[in-house]
């Protein structure tokens, strides 16, 4: 099998590996946290994102157990695996890498927000992707399952965001 195609043991591996940084991004945001209100929201963030990973983490050593009755030989389209590749490296939370990086250009909470708004819509994305092209069912349950979370992540962010802005007496933009 190609390094470059992807099939649902690689998809879990990607999604985990997503979950990882978006706890480690959430929790490393909340030293710009305002208020206790935001702090408790970016924790909570955190730890959802802990458990995505560990759901995913169930479901790929199941899956492995399972591999010998499961055919991975299938390769996606290159184009789709191509375009999988680069949504979960170049976008979503900040790579292990790029972390660091990543958290010392936030200059405020705001900058927070706008990151983890942009990530929770691009994990939004890739879930979906993920859902329609995984072949293992407990795989695409999975990921439509937390592509609705992702969707909750995103509405409260922006809620939070909101609510923010006003109570800096700025106006919310659309």
């Amino acid at each position: 099998m190609a390094q470059s195609n992807f099939n649902d043991l690689e998809a879990l591996e990607v999604a985990i590996d997503i979950e990882k940084r978006g706890e480690s991004f959430y929790r490393q945001a909340t030293s710009l946290a305002p208020n206790d209100d935001v702090s408790r929201m970016l924790t909570d963030l955190a730890d959802q994102e802990r458990d995505h990973a560990r759901t995913f983490r169930g479901i790929y050593l199941e899956l492995s157990e399972k591999k010998q009755g499961f055919d991975d030989t299938y390769l996606y389209d290159p184009e789709v695996s191509a375009y999988l590749q680069a949504v979960s490296e170049n976008t979503i939370f900040p790579s292990d890498a790029r972390q660091q990086e990543v958290m010392e250009g936030l200059q405020s909470i705001s900058d927070v927000f706008k990151t983890g708004i942009q990530a929770e819509k691009d994990s939004i994305l890739f879930y979906t992707e993920m859902t329609i092209y995984a072949r293992y069912v407990d795989a695409k349950s999975a990921f439509r399952r937390l592509m609705k979370e992702e969707k909750n992540h995103l509405i409260e962010l922006q809620k939070k965001w909101n609510e923010y802005r006003l109570s800096e007496g700025s106006k919310p933009k659309d």
